[in-house]
């Protein structure tokens, strides 16, 4: 029957239709809220849709099909804030909760680095921090997630500190040059610029000519100067003339920290300063500066004190601060001069004007919040003496010593955005100021809802897009389609700042919503858990490297697996990773992704050397199995006759009797009687080990055998599966008994000897004892060492937390991805195998005596049984540092994965979050390449 056009037509358009809208999912759609976008437009009302962390449409959306969404009706919707000084992600890092103070004032971006930067570090605090370069900080930020993102200086103090100490002396061209690459370093791993803060020794013992030399390198990276100025108070002018002069010395932007004119006898230098900048942006340099919203500044109280008594460094003035002679002299100076800045006579030498924010020194607990003059009274002394004994304290103070006038004369301008000063508030000094909590929502609250300084929509302008072009993020800070989507979502009339001197910390008011990259961190007021943010590289970052793929002629390309690890590294945040793939006996893919070291830039490699934790355990194994073909072992011989001439009982401990029923199927099927689930894994136990044994820690695996003898079995020995690394190391104790050969050396000879694998061998436990050719590896976490000589003291997890060659024969191996395939084909064709008999290998995977679920544990291997008798093996390893797989697969591919690291924002062990997109990859391949 024939149709009408019309109506083919209508049916058409309404099918298109359908599947349009089909199509738009969104994981939020915000609707109803009051559009302020960030380009100082007047707002207007709307929908904000967002997908994959960008904002996807703005306008009339339907929410039909969105995972989450918000009612904002009556609310404002805008671009996140940007926190111009936010000093240092180092907190989010150790504690993501740190971030409420930023979440709940809108903040969704900061601007770490003050002069002090948390990077480039010395190697001696490398070692308790993690990190030593910026490429390295970055990639442990990325790899934990942050609940902001972060922008990173490199502070001109950090690199002098570095090179010269905390002297009084110019560099040498030696020594500048020094300062340079470590500059040029901080700009090829994604800074934005170099800062400085040359109030505070040693920076204010800098040249005009060392701080240009170090930012001229940063600029030949499209990178910016950003400067707390040399004075902001009686030399205001000239600071700013020397910060202009540097920007052009340097052919770079600048950018002025807190711009301020502190002292009431400089007070009318602000208007002369704003004009300075004008003057300049005139004439084509680009000149910013932020503020924040008091009339207190924040400093160390020993920035009282002229600069020149710290040429020794701070440590060594305090240790003389006691000295009645030199107390004088700095009283004198004080009240006198003004060849320094002097915040003493910006407060008008009056201590009432100096409030005190936080000291570690329980003499001065419950003084936050009160002036220098109230303290001394109340502890009936003279306030000169307070005010030294704050010195030796270390106090945090806040000096009244500036003009809200001033304030509002700055906002006005466009080029002026804002700051707290504070970044995270995690427990540092510096969160003794109410900015820490108030001062955004206080911009809002007092400057533009009281006072209407400026328009809201101007307001955020500065606080968003000006700011978002100010730190080179050039994607956010704004709503518009395509941007990334940090988006706020507050209630105006209730956007205020609840922070005083008195409590510091009391959080801000009306703040519902934040999302960072399109993902909630603050929902409906409370902060969430995840951990969106990242580190936000600047214009001189140099990617990952190319993919490298093995000299092996077999090596090919696959497109999905070529697709899948790049995406899998970027999504998760993950250094490097090596794969390899055997098919019939042959080696048909190998390539190298990303960072083997991310400080050097060293690739991975196919043949790059990694821990593989767990995946020892199937080597070892085979080793038994090879003894049991020798009649030298049985599979149900017990254990305890192979170590019964172990040391005896730690104390007084009792043996609990059922050890002697453990046999060695039992060991290698993980049914022996010890639940670290229960109780604990007894391979990392050192220092509770060691202590019991009154010997120095780690202890060698013959005292942890020591140790768990006395203690009682968490199961009768077969009863049921528990992973058991305690059992894998006694099967190792074992194999030496027998062979009278050490575990390593056996294995060698006859497991890896006889596949032609001559790298793999047991690694060390320390960053030097690193192998050539084996990667780094990297953990966002710090744990206590287990090290004698370094006990009580924090380390990267991968290179203190535990002793690596004590877990040799459960996790102690390090290999390439294609030694580890060549292992598993070893078993493809049963009959041809050098390692083992055919009635071993069926033995090795056929499931144990109690079953436990669709998968088992066989000798040595997961197994999961598929249909037709076939079935895919595999196991996996785990450490700090170290997430690694090896997989047989039921259609005869051997897969090994391996990374130099385990967690992300979203995983805490990446190969269980490979797993599923890598069968996936591997089944898209129709037609895998002849191997040669």
């Amino acid at each position: 029957m024939l149709r009408s056009p019309v109506l083919l037509v209508a049916l058409f358009v309404l099918v298109s239709t359908a599947f349009a809208a089909a199509a738009e999912r969104y994981d939020v759609v915000i609707q109803g809220g009051r559009i302020v976008d960030g380009s100082g437009a007047v707002w207007f009302s709307g929908d904000v849709a967002i997908r994959d962390g960008k904002i996807a449409k703005i306008g009339r959306v339907d929410a039909a099909n969105a995972a989450r969404v918000i009612d904002a009706k009556g609310l404002i919707v805008a671009p996140g804030f940007i926190d111009m000084m936010g000093q240092t992600a180092t907190p989010l890092l150790r504690n993501p909760a740190t971030a409420a103070n930023l979440l709940s004032q809108g903040i969704t971006t900061i601007n770490c680095g003050e002069g002090v930067s948390q990077a480039p570090q010395s190697a001696a605090d490398a070692k308790s921090l993690g990190w030593q370069t910026a490429a390295e900080y970055f990639q442990l930020l990325d790899m934990q997630g942050l609940p902001v993102n972060a922008v990173q200086t490199i502070g001109h103090t950090q690199a002098r500190l570095l090179v010269l100490g905390e002297v009084d002396r110019r560099p040498s061209p030696d020594e500048l040059k020094q300062m340079q690459q470590l500059v040029r370093e901080g700009m090829e791993a994604g800074a934005i610029g170099v800062s400085t803060s040359l109030i505070y020794p040693p920076a204010v013992y800098a040249s005009q000519e060392e701080i240009a030399a170090l930012a001229s390198v940063a600029g030949e990276f499209g990178g910016k100067y950003f400067t707390h100025m040399r004075n902001e108070g009686d030399k205001l002018l000239e600071a700013i003339d020397e910060a202009l002069a540097i920007g052009e010395q340097a052919k770079m932007p600048v950018h002025i920290f807190h711009l301020k004119a502190a002292g009431q006898q400089n007070w009318p230098k602000m208007a002369q300063a704003i004009d300075k900048i004008k003057a300049a942006r005139a004439r084509g340099q680009q000149v910013t500066a932020d503020v924040y919203p008091y009339i207190n500044n924040g400093l160390g109280i020993a920035a009282l004190i002229h600069p020149r008594h710290f040429a020794a460094g701070e440590p060594a003035f305090r240790a003389k601060v006691a000295d009645a002679e030199l107390r004088k002299t700095i009283r004198k100076e004080m009240e006198e001069s003004r060849d320094y800045e002097n915040w003493y006579r910006h407060i008008g030498s009056d201590w009432n004007r100096l409030i005190i924010g936080q000291t570690n020194d329980e003499r001065f607990n419950g003084t936050t919040g009160k002036s220098l003059a109230e303290i001394a009274k109340d502890r009936k002394e003279d306030p000169w003496d307070t005010f030294f004994e704050l010195v030796k304290a270390g106090a945090f103070v806040l000096p009244e010593s500036m003009q809200e006038a001033n304030i509002q004369l700055a906002m006005q301008h466009p080029f002026v955005s804002f700051c707290t000063d504070v970044g995270p508030a995690g427990g540092s000094r510096i969160a003794s100021h109410p900015r820490a909590f108030g001062a955004f929502p206080r911009v809002i609250a007092r400057f533009i809802r009281e006072q209407q300084t400026i328009s809201l929509e101007r307001a955020i302008s500065q606080a968003s897009a000006a700011a978002a072009n100010n730190i080179l993020a050039f994607d956010r800070g704004r709503i518009t389609e395509g941007a990334a989507a940090d988006v706020i979502v507050f209630d105006y009339d209730k956007f205020t700042d609840k922070a005083t001197f008195a409590q510091p910390h009391a959080q801000a008011e009306g703040m519902k919503y934040v999302l960072v990259n399109g993902e909630l961190v603050w929902d409906d007021g409370v902060q969430t858990k995840r951990r969106p943010g990242r580190v936000l590289r600047g214009p001189g970052y140099k990617g990952p490297p190319s993919a490298t793929t093995s000299a092996a002629k077999s090596v090919t390309k696959i497109k999905s697996l070529d697709q899948l690890f790049p995406a899998f590294l970027d999504k998760h945040s993950v250094p490097g990773c090596s794969v390899a793939v055997m098919r019939e006996g042959k080696l048909v893919y190998a390539r190298g992704f990303g960072f083997a070291d991310v400080a050097t830039r060293e690739a991975v490699s196919p043949e790059s050397l990694f821990r593989i934790a767990s995946i020892s355990k199937p080597f070892t194994a085979v080793a038994i199995l090879q003894l049991i073909e020798q009649g030298k072992l049985k599979l149900d011989d017990p254990v305890h006759k192979f170590i019964d001439d172990e040391p005896l009982l730690v104390g007084d401990a009792k043996l609990d009797e059922r050890q002697a029923e453990i046999t060695i199927r039992q060991l290698l099927e993980h049914r022996g009687g010890w639940d670290r689930d229960k109780s604990f894994d007894g391979m990392f136990q050192s220092l509770r080990f060691a202590k019991a044994l009154g010997k120095p820690s780690p202890p060698d695996v013959h005292d942890i055998i020591r140790n768990m003898r006395g203690l009682p079995l968490d199961f009768p020995p077969g009863e049921r599966y528990a992973y058991s690394n305690y059992g894998y190391c006694l099967l190792g104790r074992v194999i030496e008994k027998i062979t009278q050969r050490p575990y390593e050396e056996y294995v060698k000879d006859q497991v890896l000897k006889p596949l032609q694998i001559t790298s793999m061998r047991i690694g060390g436990s320390h960053l030097e004892d690193r192998f050539p050719g084996e990667v780094r590896y990297y953990d966002p976490a710090l744990s206590g060492s287990v090290f004698q000589n370094e006990i009580g003291q924090q380390r990267a997890a991968p290179y203190g937390a535990y002793k690596l060659e004590v877990l040799d024969s459960h996790g102690g191996w390090i290999a390439s991805a294609v030694d580890l395939v060549r292992f598993a084909a070893a078993f493809d064709e049963p009959e041809k195998c050098p390692l083992l008999k055919a009635g071993s290998i069926v033995s090795m995977f056929s499931p144990p005596p109690i079953k436990y679920g669709e998968t088992y544990y066989a000798l040595g291997w997961q197994v999961r049984p598929l249909r037709n008798k076939q079935r895919n093996a595999w196991h996996t390893g785990s450490l700090p540092g170290t997430s690694t797989i090896l997989i047989r697969r039921h259609d005869g591919l051997n897969i090994a994965v391996l990374f130099n690291s385990r967690v992300s924002p979203t995983a805490q062990h990446l190969t269980r979050e490979l797993e599923g997109p890598l069968h996936a990859a591997l089944d898209e391949v129709r037609d895998w390449p002849i191997a040669q």
